[in-house]
């Protein structure tokens, strides 16, 4: 796998990251959908009637527990952060030759009213034969339409995919053709399917999932872990940073996606039942198998590639109130155009929305 790094509510127990989910959904689409899917399944979001966050304080996510103001973060202008911006006569999107770019969530709740804990961009170009994972951490700051600024993984909390994909598309200049939604319900039980899996334990990570997440009984070094061990170890991030979980999602990511990729027929058709009754999706049933196909065909002879689309070279995080710890990025047009210079797209000029919300950032951040 080729890694390739860009440049630039409180989290309670209860609290779950997913990333692994995510993947592993496709690449159950991939081998097996034509075979088990009969229909495209509806927004439960939207389909719960009155907005289960309505009336929520969308900013007001509070410190963790033992957690205190960096003194050193920037003191977040307010009154700024919480106006939304002039509507502007030409919003749109930039469009990259020959890429589509998918949005992929996993959601802390298995009502899917929940934070996206976990979301990656998937991008897919058949005549380069390249798919790339571009990571972000949840704790990102952004500019959420009709909710001004907060952390990234709230635009779904308040308005669902859709609000979800529309924050990705203005803050990072990304044309979002479809998105996927994953639950917390199936990580444990595709976990143990698959036989659990192996990875590498720091002895300060081992010491953390015991004490805090009840994963008893590791050790530091290389082990199979289930269900249960792996969404520990892609939970912890008190022990050093939200970049450091990120890696460590994306770590057990591939080390599932090994595991399915060579998994027996029989045990296919039961991961697919698995996945399906824990996601949903925008995508018809008909342009779902183009999709496997094609993400098949191009996987068949090209490696997976990860993208950091925000880490430690092109941001800082602080500890602010009333937010707790966000990440904030330098520059939101240098991240938009990092995100092209990987995928090798040249005369890249940043959109009128990007620049609006990066200037803006700016002010509400005190630059």
């Amino acid at each position: 796998m080729a890694d390739r790094a860009g440049r630039g509510r409180k989290t309670s127990k209860k609290s779950r990251t997913i990333l692994i989910v995510l993947l592993v959904i496709l690449a159950v689409l991939i081998a097996l959908a034509a075979f088990v899917l009969t229909r495209t399944k509806p927004d439960p979001y939207t389909g719960q009637g009155e907005n289960p966050s309505a009336g929520v304080d969308f900013n007001n996510d509070g410190l963790e527990e033992g957690e205190t103001i960096d003194p050193e973060a920037p003191t977040v202008n307010e009154d700024l952060a919480g106006e939304n911006l002039e509507t502007l006569e030409d919003h749109s999107v930039s469009k990259d030759e020959g890429w589509t770019h998918y949005l992929l969530m996993g959601i802390d709740g298995t009502s899917y009213s929940g934070h996206s804990d976990a979301m990656i961009v998937m991008s897919v170009n058949k005549d380069e034969q390249r798919v790339t994972l571009a990571s972000i951490p949840r704790d990102t700051f952004v500019y959420i339409e009709g909710k001004g600024f907060g952390k990234l993984n709230g635009a779904y909390y308040t308005g669902g995919a859709d609000l979800a994909v529309q924050t990705f598309e203005e803050n990072f200049d990304i044309d979002i053709a479809n998105y996927f939604v994953v639950n917390f319900d199936s990580l444990p039980e595709i976990v143990d399917l698959v036989g659990g899996v192996t990875l590498t334990l720091t002895d300060a990570e081992a010491e953390h999932m015991g004490r805090q997440y009840a994963a008893w009984g590791l050790s530091g070094g290389t082990q199979v872990l289930n269900g249960d061990e792996v969404l520990a170890y892609c939970r912890v991030r008190k022990i050093d940073s939200d970049y450091r979980r990120n890696d460590r999602q994306f770590n057990a990511l591939m080390a599932i996606y090994d595991k399915v990729k060579d998994m027996s027929y029989d045990k296919y058709i039961e991961l697919v039942g698995i996945a399906y009754e824990n996601m949903y999706s925008d995508m018809t049933l008909g342009n779902m198998l183009f999709f496997a196909k094609d993400v098949m065909d191009i996987l068949s002879v090209s490696e997976l590639e990860h993208i950091k689309l925000v880490d430690t070279e092109n941001s800082y995080t602080g500890t602010v109130n009333p937010y707790g710890s966000i990440v904030m990025v330098n520059d939101l047009t240098e991240v938009a155009a990092s995100f092209r210079e990987n995928l090798g797209i040249e005369g890249y000029t940043p959109s009128a929305r990007v620049q609006q919300i990066a200037e803006r950032m700016d002010e509400v951040l005190g630059r």
